[in-house]
């Protein structure tokens, strides 16, 4: 967890200790004062006398943290220094100064880790935007300014750090990343009709996609209500983006958690799906995520059930997947199979009698 006002307690010991240095002693206040600006100011420029340094080691703060991090400080807003005192992250908050500019952080309220953080900054600029047309559709985001973490095609196994998943079947932030970054590099349309807590939805719109987020119970304001056994996922997405989605992650619940013994499992996971390749667009990709843990052998249960789907609803020969991922923890407590196919693109030859 996020350790309250840290950063914050560090940046009060900072103005105190300038102060001290220049005979101006300072309190630091919520509210933004003009002095801070010109103590620092006047600090920087002598960052390289073995006195500023001293001091900023004695903090301890590092030259580089000071100079390009610490010493903006001053000019953030009331509401951005609200939350780096309850605890928020900096670097998340570092990157807000447009947001910030616009007043888009008034109410906006940050814990927990600096997932979770990102997780409600999402929210909470999302409910700024102007309304989307339909309940389920989340528009991007702001850049949040961070590099995305991305498994390359040299690691056969996606191995993840434990931890930064708040629900039981969450998938963890790199992996969704990693899936998004792979097959849809360029501004798209994301589906997850099986959102959960919409921890892919989120993320998506994050990267720049737009996206669609649906469940049979839905966890959050945002999602939509769809049962994907009676309704299609492209009667959804039709009325807005005729031509559909460039990706649909189907992650089902664990078999466990539904009580299916494999036979019934397999036939589930087929009609699931084709209920949701009419949504997939030419030449765009659907992702099957299950468990590698089970009581039975969920993976060729899986296989079979992607492909079959795809047979039927394309009326092809399907020999292989396009591709199969392998997620893990580094403990080795949790793992996923992530089964790709992709949807048959628009052939461009010209026609030929």
């Amino acid at each position: 967890m996020t350790r309250a006002g840290r950063t914050w307690k560090l940046y009060e010991r900072l103005i105190e200790a300038v102060g001290q240095r220049y005979g101006t002693p300072l309190s630091v206040d919520l509210i933004p004062q003009p002095a801070e600006e010109e103590l620092l100011s006047r600090f920087s420029a002598e960052l390289s006398s073995p006195e500023a340094q001293a001091l900023l080691s004695d903090l301890p703060l590092g030259i580089g943290n000071f100079k390009y991090h610490a010493r903006y400080i001053p000019r953030w807003s009331v509401e951005r220094r609200r939350l780096l005192a309850g605890g928020a992250n900096f670097q998340l908050l570092e990157g807000l100064n447009q947001e910030d500019a616009a007043g888009k952080l008034v109410g906006l309220q940050l814990s927990g880790t600096t997932n979770e953080q990102r997780r409600q900054l999402a929210e909470h600029l999302q409910a700024k935007l102007p309304p989307l047309e339909g309940h389920g559709w989340l528009a991007p985001v702001p850049s949040q300014g961070r590099q995305v973490r991305v498994f390359d095609d040299r690691q056969a196994v996606w191995v993840y750090p434990p931890g930064e998943i708040e629900f039981y079947e969450g998938l963890h932030p790199y992996v969704v990343r990693s899936m998004i970054a792979r097959y849809v590099p360029e501004p798209g349309v994301i589906a997850d009709p099986m959102a959960g807590s919409g921890v892919i939805p989120l993320m998506a719109i994050e990267m720049g996609h737009h996206a669609w987020a649906s469940d049979i119970t839905p966890a959050k304001p945002f999602i939509a209500q769809l049962d994907l056994l009676s309704s299609d996922l492209d009667d959804v997405l039709g009325d807005r983006y005729p031509t559909a989605a460039d990706l649909v992650v189907v992650h089902p619940p664990r078999p466990k958690s539904l009580g299916h013994r494999p036979e019934r499992y397999e036939q589930w996971l087929k009609a699931i799906m084709a209920s949701c390749w009419g949504a997939v667009k030419a030449g765009g990709h659907l992702v099957l995520v299950v468990p590698i843990q089970s009581d039975f052998d969920v993976l060729s249960r899986a296989q079979a059930a992607i492909r079959d789907s795809a047979v039927d609803e394309f009326n092809i020969d399907i020999e292989e997947l396009t591709a199969t991922h392998v997620a893990v923890s580094r403990d080795g407590r949790e793992g996923w199979y992530l089964l790709v196919l992709q949807s048959p693109p628009i052939d461009e030859e010209p026609f030929e009698a």
